[in-house]
């Protein structure tokens, strides 16, 4: 019963001192208000639309390369399909692949090369910006 005791006191001093810590000022850095609010919903003003600027391309990573068999080395088929995307966009020069397809060989667990096939595509916003001097919309292209 005494264990007991010393269990439950230990438990509730422990919760006092942890709920103790915390800060009791919410009023922005330092302490300080400002009157600023920042509202971090992770929504953006901007809209973007994913344009294609090209035909189908193909890339492929392979363990016959040295730099193949160190990529493709202990790493899962969702790993290597992101890696293959990701290195595809950046040899073609595009922010994305639409409609990405992949093709992968697999023996005994281990990945031996996989292909992705895709259509390079940019981003681009909706909004159209108006030029004062020429008094004509201009296309932005926004690319990362």
């Amino acid at each position: 019963m005494k264990r007991f005791f010393l269990l439950l006191s230990t438990a509730i001093v422990t919760s006092i001192v942890v709920s103790s810590c915390g800060s009791s000022s919410y009023s922005g850095a330092g302490g300080t208000n400002a009157g600023m609010s920042v509202y971090a919903t992770g929504r953006s003003a901007n809209q973007y639309d994913l344009v294609p600027i090209g035909n189908r391309i193909t890339y492929t990573i392979d363990i016959s390369t040295p730099e193949g068999k160190q990529k493709l080395k202990n790493i899962s088929l969702a790993d290597a399909k992101q890696l293959a995307e990701v290195e595809a966009s950046r040899k073609y020069n595009c922010d994305r692949l639409i409609d990405p397809r992949f093709d992968y060989l697999v023996r005994k667990k281990r990945i031996l090369r996989i292909t992705v096939d895709g259509r390079p595509g940019n981003y681009k916003t909706r909004d159209n910006q108006y030029d004062l001097k020429t008094r004509q919309e201009i296309d932005l292209n926004i690319r990362h």
